[in-house]
């Protein structure tokens, strides 16, 4: 079995699906996207890597992925992974912000940045979980008049349970913190964040494969290999997307021209930068631009 998709409904705003997936079972290779994703592992272990760390996510366990986070879920190697079934959220901001302000709460992008990561339930409160999960699948499948409510309600639920939860764990001060705790950080894992930090950080340079090899004292052969197999991208798509999340800061933030944009941002010519910006996020960059603004105006 490589896939089954057990269950799986929308509505504007919130997108929920279970499936039950093999070992060899990798999500799709650009995942990279605006909605805030809320992951529960119901059986099953996984490693799950986001931005430059690899995370062993557990049975009871949830990760909150912010937007526009590079993420991806795989196995490793040979590692004693077997099938695993999960419960995936992805909630949208003009949706749910409404719902979320009026409850006193913060908004998806405030959550976002200062939640995002891994959380274990303590098993209480993995029930209250599986609770709401049975909840929500029973509102989309009946979707009526009073539908629509329940399903952000029970949506906002397990988010601001995995919240709390999340807060609780950054009260206990004197242990590892919470985005270090669950960290796959030995052997080629800490190999692997030095290499994605550093092409996070020089993202507009002309990083070459072979200067990378050299950079980090690895064969090229050995440096592709580990690096497809840790966070499920080649070093080449992972650039990519690192350059494309700066493109998307830098149209935010600043008056730069789409030309200037993409020579900051390593890419060769604006019209391959345009292709590539609209591939990964679905949007050219000044509608991208455009719907920043429009953001920032309702705020």
């Amino acid at each position: 079995m490589m896939s089954e998709i057990l269950f799986s409904a929308s509505i504007p705003g919130v997108f929920a699906e279970e499936a039950e997936r093999s070992q060899r079972f990798s999500m799709a290779t650009r995942h990279f996207h605006k909605s805030y994703e809320l992951y529960f592992l119901l059986s099953g272990e996984r490693f799950y890597f986001i931005e430059q760390d690899t995370y062993l996510v557990r049975e009871g366990m949830a990760v909150l992925v912010n937007r526009d986070q590079i993420h991806k879920t795989s196995s490793l190697g040979n590692a004693p992974l077997g099938s695993h079934r999960r419960f995936l959220l992805q909630l949208e901001s003009p949706a749910l912000d409404p719902i979320l302000t009026s409850l006193g709460c913060p908004i998806l992008s405030e959550l976002g940045r200062t939640h995002w990561g891994v959380v274990q339930f303590p098993p209480s409160e993995w029930e209250q979980c599986l609770f709401l999960i049975d909840s929500l699948k029973h509102e989309f499948g009946r979707l009526n008049e009073h539908s629509r409510p329940m399903i952000f309600l029970n949506s906002i639920s397990l988010l601001l349970l995995y919240c709390r939860t999340r807060q609780r764990m950054e009260r206990d001060i004197w242990k590892t913190p919470v985005t270090a705790r669950y960290r796959a950080a030995t052997g080629q894992y800490q190999k692997i964040h030095e290499i994605a930090q550093y092409l996070q950080n020089n993202s507009s340079s002309q990083v070459s494969l072979d200067s990378l090899a050299r950079r980090f004292f690895l064969s090229k052969s050995y440096l592709t290999r580990i690096f497809k197999a840790v966070t499920g991208f080649t070093v080449n798509e992972y650039l990519t997307m690192a350059r494309i999340k700066k493109a998307q800061l830098l149209l935010a933030q600043t008056s730069l021209s789409v030309s200037e944009i993409a020579e900051q941002t390593g890419f060769s010519t604006s019209s391959y930068f345009v292709r590539t910006f609209k591939t990964i996020t679905g949007s050219t960059p000044l509608a991208y631009r455009k719907s920043q603004a429009a953001s920032q105006d309702r705020d």
